[in-house]
């Protein structure tokens, strides 16, 4: 057993849930970035500067488009597809995208956190978010990414992460790593599917409700970050109708050894053609870190 724990871990980069810079939410395509063709739709997938990690995302997409659902149908697709194929730990191969096209131009926050659960299906609730935020941006629809609080079992506030959506020109909340933690006798109840503002403050702080919650703890600057870089669009209310309780088959525990099998494969692949990489810091700090409170010395 500790042989299997030191493998598995040695696999991971980077602890979430409890491990952000901010997440790239420009609207305008950077120079190079990936694009595709309008979805069925009719709706053009947005941009990712990372070609390889937009191709992940758009395997997965494909499907879900050919069923040419309603969008609140999609969004759900796609929201289920998370809960049932991606297993809530660590994330593994951070930095595989190096061994996927240029090695030495790091993709966004977003988008190298999305990486973990798209490719090899493990993250923790940022990687859940950011492939959340990725897959619907893929499927044309405006997301971002949400870098707040919830509570824990114990009853404390904890770092998290989430997604809104765009729908009808409105905004939503969207919790998929949440959902599946409370998926009951392999049913789904969407219970923070497509949810407002006020259902959420339930259990989750962000934006203004962050701010006030963190109070005197944190800096004059700290909390303009709060109000500004992590900014959410408002979620006045929840879409209508929730859809009915859904069964779901929920991934299984990753095998270790597979994992670092698939990793060494793209690497070594890499390295054969390319020669060793050069050392690159990558863009994975969950961006609430910038924003807690200092612990007491």
């Amino acid at each position: 057993m500790k042989q299997f724990v030191a493998l598995f871990l040695s696999l991971l980069l980077l602890a979430g849930c409890g491990a952000p810079a901010a997440a790239s939410e420009a609207a305008e395509a950077p120079p190079g970035a990936e694009s595709a063709a309008p979805a069925p739709s009719g709706r053009a997938a947005l941009p990712l500067e990372n070609a390889w990690i937009a191709s992940l995302a758009d395997g997965i997409a494909a499907p879900i488009l050919a069923r040419e659902l309603p969008p609140a149908e999609e969004i759900r697709a796609a929201y289920l597809w998370l809960i049932e194929n991606v297993y809530f730990a660590d994330p593994v191969g951070l930095d595989a995208w190096r061994y996927h096209g240029d090695p030495d131009a790091p993709p966004p926050y977003l988008e190298n956190r999305a990486l973990s659960p798209l490719r090899f299906g493990v993250g923790s609730c940022e990687d859940f978010a950011a492939a959340m935020a990725v897959l619907l941006r893929r499927m044309g629809y405006k997301a971002q990414y949400v870098s707040g609080l919830t509570i824990s079992v114990e009853g404390e506030f904890v770092d998290h992460a989430w997604t809104v959506v765009q729908l009808d020109g409105k905004w939503y909340h969207l919790d998929p790593q949440l959902e599946q933690n409370v998926v009951k006798s392999g049913r789904v109840s969407f219970r923070y599917f497509l949810r407002d503002d006020r259902t959420m403050l339930a259990d989750h702080r962000w934006g203004e409700s962050l701010a006030a919650y963190y109070g005197g703890a944190i800096a004059p600057g700290q909390r303009e970050t709060i109000l500004t870089e992590l900014a959410v669009p408002a979620c006045p209310e929840a879409y209508v109708p929730t859809p009915a309780p859904a069964e779901v088959s929920l991934p299984g525990r990753p095998d270790p050894y597979a994992l670092r099998e698939t990793l060494d494969a793209e690497r070594e692949a890499w390295l054969s053609e390319h020669g060793p990489p050069g050392p690159i810091a990558l863009d994975v700090t969950p961006p609430i870190y910038a924003v807690m409170p200092e612990p007491p010395k």
